[in-house]
């Protein structure tokens, strides 16, 4: 899949405030708006708005454009078949497949499309029509509010330079592609239908995780989504039980607000000047929100979303690289895979 490449802090030294404002105005402007459920809105403007690179241009507002789409295509769809079960897991099926051989062949990011949104929309249906409406509405409102707060951001705050990202892609080049996307696709939908069996909404991650791992071309590619997903995690949720524990002892708007917009100030930074790759500072900032705000807003204590996000995110991750790795040595033949790590490696 194309990389989070690092943005140079002279070409663009606003990228942290632009996110930190989305953040602060999506949370702020949630209840008046009438979001129950504000951390899907705030997640998504956060990722969306820290992908920016370089100059401002059309592809900025693709995926804020895009939301309100996917939100009312996909949540009508599973609506409607998610009494039929036979069609509900075909079109699951179809689009899973075509969403991985996207992110395989072609290094694209917008096969997630495909499977992490039809998924969200499923498991929602599966679970209740209230969390299916929730969820399309989050996505509407978040695509809404990311375009307007990326046009107004970088009016205020705009990068320093006119030089547009050009997209470094890994696509995957082997003798056997068929057999290849066979397996991502079975060990992809083994996750996606076991988490159907539990109707339980707050195992969703455990098949958006399923699907970085097997959209990836090669190991190094799947271990270096261990490292930043699996790590981030962790970290994450050390950042959001603090954050909660400062929140209970003054538990006030204006606290939530703040430590909001300094988690989300700080991580992006990182994603400038840490050490690390961007996107593990990235995913350190989405889960520290999320868990702060699905502490206060979800059904869930703290105890139990921490958990399920360190031991699902981490778990599921390893075992779905395991799982992979024993298919290919079983099905796919060792000078393909020779071949795989010699251009990972070039």
């Amino acid at each position: 899949m194309e990389p989070l490449p690092r943005v140079d802090p002279l070409d663009d030294p606003y990228l942290a405030l632009r996110t930190m404002l989305c953040v602060a105005v999506l949370f702020a402007f949630a209840e008046p708006l009438g979001v129950t459920q504000p951390m899907l809105p705030i997640a998504i403007g956060m990722s969306m708005i820290s992908n920016q690179r370089g100059a401002l241009n059309g592809r900025t507002f693709a995926g804020p454009l895009v939301l309100p789409v996917v939100a009312m295509l996909f949540g009508w769809l599973a609506g409607l078949t998610v009494h039929q079960p036979a069609i509900f897991i075909f079109w699951n099926v179809v689009l899973a497949t075509g969403g991985i051989a996207l992110m395989l062949f072609k290094g694209s990011r917008g096969g997630m499309l495909l499977t992490v949104f039809p998924a969200m929309m499923s498991i929602s249906a599966l679970y209740n029509e209230y969390a299916l409406t929730v969820m399309a509405e989050g996505m509407a409102t978040a695509g809404l509010m990311v375009g307007i707060m990326a046009i107004v951001t970088n009016l205020l705050f705009p990068p320093q330079t006119k030089r547009v990202y050009v997209e470094q892609v890994k696509p995957y080049v082997g003798r056997k592609p068929g057999v290849e996307l066979a397996i991502r696709v079975v060990v992809y939908l083994a996750v996606l239908i076991a988490t159907y069996a539990t109707n339980n909404l707050s195992l969703l991650i455990a098949p958006i995780m399923m699907i970085f791992i097997c959209g990836e071309a090669d190991h190094g590619g799947r271990m270096e989504q261990v490292v930043d997903r699996g790590g981030g995690t962790i970290v994450g949720a050390i950042i959001g039980v603090g954050a909660l524990m400062v929140y209970h002892l003054v538990p006030q708007f204006i606290v939530l607000l703040a430590l909001l917009s300094a988690i989300t100030y700080v991580l992006i930074d990182k994603m400038t000047t840490g050490a690390a790759r961007p996107q593990y500072y990235q995913y350190v900032c989405s889960v520290a929100l999320v868990i702060v705000l699905s502490s206060i807003y979800g059904a869930n204590s703290a105890v139990e979303v921490v958990v399920q996000r360190v031991v699902l995110t981490v778990g599921i991750m390893l075992s779905g690289i395991v799982l992979l790795a024993l298919l290919e040595t079983m099905f796919v033949p060792r000078e393909d895979r020779s071949e795989e790590v010699a251009e990972a490696t070039a």
